[in-house]
């Protein structure tokens, strides 16, 4: 298994996507810092308010980071790797689970280098420019925005079991990516216009959608003219268990899959 490890974490980093997803955040990072201080400056409530704004463009990873893990997911068949490491005694659960949770792990430094480099971006613009800074509100802010990088892991797991489910029952690298494609943009239009739909099944269906939940934790849902926001504890634990159902059904069904079905190159 260590092997195994060895020879994923090698990949990634050698792996040109990665470094251009790594790249992106950096770069969005710095880019976001600039257009918000050029619409509103730079003033400062208290020292945590950069983190919390940060969390406002939590929608940026789920565009970047599934796509990703489709690729990762399938390159084994592409390359006809996968074929090697089964026959050299590693179980087909051990290779789909090494790389789903090595996907996770790129993911948390993907999070943290992205709100790590906003933050300090931001502080650095606000004394560059004098604008005022405050402490009002900073237990507030920073539990708001640590809240939210948690569910932000949370979701991506549940993104990156679904498209690393679909990679392993289409196995072409280019047909998974597409229909990542489509799995990405589907929840978008869930949460988007089915929410405003004259059908309930379909408003239901909306509510309890991956993206429709990452909206209001991240601050930014809008439904009829007004701001909705995870509040009580209900909230909270549907949040939670939305994504914990996604994760535990597809990963079930990509390891069923990749167990049953014939490997050919």
């Amino acid at each position: 298994m260590r092997n195994l490890w060895q020879a994923e974490i090698y990949y990634l980093r050698k792996d040109l996507a990665f470094k251009s997803v790594t790249a992106v955040f950096a770069l969005a990072s710095f880019v976001l810092v600039l257009i918000l201080g050029s619409n509103g400056g730079y003033a400062l409530r208290s020292y945590a308010e950069p983190l919390k704004s940060a969390a406002s463009f939590s929608i940026l990873f789920y565009l970047v980071i599934p796509l990703h893990a489709c690729f990762f997911a399938t390159e084994g068949f592409e390359h006809g790797s996968v074929q090697n490491i089964i026959a050299a005694g590693h179980s087909r659960m051990k290779y789909f689970t090494s790389k789903y949770v090595l996907e996770l792990l790129a993911a948390l430094g993907w999070l943290l280098e992205f709100y790590g480099l906003f933050y300090l971006f931001y502080l650095a613009a606000a004394l560059i420019t004098g604008a005022p800074m405050g402490h009002a509100g900073f237990t507030a802010d920073l539990m708001a925005s640590m809240t939210a990088l948690g569910l932000n892991l949370l979701y991506l797991a549940a993104y990156c079991a679904a498209v690393m489910m679909l990679g392993m029952l289409i196995r072409k690298p280019a047909s998974a990516v597409v229909a990542a494609f489509f799995f990405i943009f589907g929840n978008l239009l869930l949460s988007g216009y089915l929410k405003d739909s004259s059908s309930a099944v379909l408003r239901v269906i909306s509510e309890y959608s991956l993206m429709t939940q990452i909206l209001k934790f991240s601050g930014i849902y809008v439904a009829q003219a007004r701001l909705v926001l995870l509040s009580d504890a209900g909230d909270y634990i549907r949040a939670v268990l939305i994504p914990v159902i996604w994760i535990a059904v597809c990963l079930s069904a990509a390891l069923l899959a990749l167990e049953n079905k014939d490997i050919h190159i």
